[in-house]
């Protein structure tokens, strides 16, 4: 089974971080209580959640990883998020699902269920 969970520990985050990105960061762990199989590093910008980095074994854990840790910028007052678009693996999820969107996506989007028409 699968668990996905904040990064409590600060020498995680600076050890994902390997000194690439600056201020507070936070991050997600994706293992399976053994091995680790992906994170997510963000930052917290006013009412933005700044998606920094990923590492996801496949697209539903890239969105499982994204979808965390966008919850966790908004319990924190976040209204929106962007993606790095630096990261191959955002760039994708961004053309697959708001291509049509801004830099600034609003929460909303995300969390928001689809409906047939």
């Amino acid at each position: 089974m699968y668990s996905m969970k904040p990064i409590l520990e600060q020498d995680v985050i600076d050890l994902l971080n390997n000194g690439r990105f600056e201020g507070d960061l936070d991050g997600y762990v994706l293992s399976d209580g053994a091995d680790l199989f992906g994170w997510s590093l963000f930052r917290v910008d006013s009412d933005v959640t700044v998606m920094l980095d990923v590492l996801a074994p496949d697209f539903k854990f890239l969105d499982g990883l994204i979808r965390a840790s966008v919850a966790l910028g908004e319990s924190r007052g976040t209204t929106a998020f962007s993606l790095n678009m630096d990261i191959s693996d955002f760039a994708k999820y961004k053309q697959v699902f708001f291509e049509n969107e801004g830099d600034i996506i609003p929460n909303d989007k995300l969390f928001t269920p689809c409906h047939g028409e």
